[in-house]
């Protein structure tokens, strides 16, 4: 069911709503939906004066603004429900996340969070998601930031220079690697004293330079995408900053990598749409297909973003698509998330809860499994 579909069925239905929407800050409105367009949710909204009257406003909701909505329950009455509204929106306000919320399309069994607003002037230009020592980082532009507990942004690290952040990951000790679409791969160590590592040219995988993504392997060796559009290939840098060309040529514009669970290189190819899984010494071992090639971003490397979760499943975002598909371990590929605008990064946090970078609507959302015995308590781990 498609999300103005579902919108449509609040017009039928009359039942109350709470839509939070808004861009870099929060607006409620509480109210029955009159009708929805391409554009726009018309909404009946309720609420008390100075004078003691209830007043009626009609409000128009950019859809592209909403951010999530909240079911009202029918057995609360109109005055019940509208003298309390000011209680559940000081609530909300200071919490630590938001409650469990009804995204465009989000899969049933599934509950939603929106771990952190961020600041919507970055909006489209945010890259990659990692999980890192106490949770989530992600880039934006030359800036590293990590993500408190309560959704607070604390920036980690600044790449000198003007430079753009394609890729960030962890390794065991804490050290982060870095690449930037201009060929640099740094190296930053828990101190955060960073050096350059090596400096990639792309005409050897073929094209110019314009590094996608990065993965760590098993012996502390990286692997590195470069994506110059439907060309280039990808890089193995080891720990001393040497590096090859892994695969170049025949490659169809790799985008996101992924070193899984038991050691296999896996990258999204954008030219086929298609997950490739690979031996470490390249050797092509498997593809599967993910989505059409239409449905991922061409304009930036910053899409076909890869994780896995314990099951040996692979989610994969895209971007132009507004799509998280998920892949099973026979190939079976599905939509998992739908609605998103501009998913740009993905990972599974150690409590196996799925984070996405919504770099369009500018927020990170936190994916888990339901428990079927309270749909609005705590949630128990996707992965």
């Amino acid at each position: 069911m498609s999300f103005r579909t579902r919108l449509q069925a609040f017009v039928e239905s009359r039942q109350k709503i709470q839509i939070w929407y808004g861009m870099g800050c929060h607006n409620t409105v509480t109210g029955r939906v009159l009708s929805v367009d391409h554009d726009h949710i018309d909404i009946e909204s309720y609420s008390h004066e100075n004078d003691g009257q209830i007043h009626v406003r009609r409000i128009l909701v950019p859809l592209h603004l909403v951010l999530h909505i909240d079911i009202t329950s029918s057995e609360i009455g109109d005055e019940d429900e509208l003298t309390s509204i000011g209680d559940r929106q000081e609530n909300k306000s200071s919490a630590t996340l938001l409650p469990i919320i009804d995204l465009p399309e989000t899969p049933k069994g599934y509950g939603v969070r929106v771990l952190s607003q961020l600041n919507a002037s970055g909006a489209n230009h945010f890259s990659r998601l990692t999980l890192g020592p106490g949770g989530i980082y992600f880039a934006c532009d030359g800036s590293i930031w990590f993500i408190e507990q309560g959704g607070q942004l604390i920036e980690y690290a600044r790449i000198r220079g003007n430079n753009t952040i394609a890729s960030l990951r962890f390794d065991s000790r804490g050290t982060l690697y870095v690449a930037t679409i201009q060929g640099t791969i740094y190296h930053i160590d828990p101190s955060k004293s960073g050096r350059v590592l090596a400096q990639l040219d792309g005409r050897l995988t073929g094209g110019g330079t314009f590094l996608a993504d990065l993965a760590l392997g098993p012996q502390e060796e990286l692997y590195v995408s470069n994506f110059p559009g439907n060309a280039g290939g990808i890089f193995k840098v080891q720990i001393d900053g040497e590096y090859d060309v892994l695969l170049s040529g025949s490659q169809q514009g790799t985008q996101g990598l992924l070193v899984d669970q038991e050691n296999f290189l896996w990258g999204l190819e954008h030219a086929t749409g298609m997950a490739v899984k690979h031996s470490l010494n390249g050797r092509e071992l498997a593809r599967v297909v993910v989505a059409p090639p239409e449905a991922f971003n061409f304009a930036d490397g910053f899409d076909g973003n890869l994780a896995m979760d314990s099951l040996g499943r692979l989610y994969v975002t895209a971007g132009r698509a507004g799509n998280v598909m998920r892949v099973n371990r026979e190939g079976r590929s599905e939509i998992f998330l739908s609605g998103l605008v501009n998913p740009t990064g993905i990972t599974f946090g150690l409590d196996g809860a799925l984070f996405v970078l919504e770099a369009g609507r500018s927020r990170v959302l936190r994916v888990t499994a339901l428990d079927k015995a309270d749909r609005t308590a705590s949630a128990t781990a996707l992965s």
